[in-house]
């Protein structure tokens, strides 16, 4: 890459969303695709901040090609949704046991709790 390039967000690949989940939390699919960056970006062994993502919130926006408003947005209903929890001191951000429990767990093969 460049060094004109170096700061520049890339979009995401892809993000397999499980769909039942989702809308029983009445998520769209881009608050989705954020809770979903969130969870896996906090787990990077390699982070200085194991647990929590520490980037900012415009750049999981970029990740999915959406403004800024859009990605506070989402962060915000998910946080209200007690699916996201932020750290008021560091601004951190991570999910929750309840992302876990109906999201992760869905996805290793158990069922989301109706």
């Amino acid at each position: 890459m460049s060094p004109k390039n170096k700061n520049k967000t890339e979009l995401a690949d892809y993000t397999t969303i499980k769909h039942n989940p989702r809308v029983k939390f009445d998520l769209s699919n881009n608050d989705y695709c954020i809770a979903n960056a969130i969870y896996h970006l906090s787990n990077n062994p390699e982070s200085i901040f194991k647990g929590w993502y520490h980037g900012k919130v415009e750049t999981l926006g970029k990740m999915f090609d959406l403004s800024r408003a859009s990605a506070y947005n989402s962060i915000t209903k998910l946080i209200d949704k007690k699916l996201v929890e932020k750290n008021e001191e560091s601004g951190f951000l991570k999910t929750t046991k309840l992302w876990w429990d109906e999201f992760v767990n869905f996805e290793i093969g158990h069922t989301s709790k109706n």
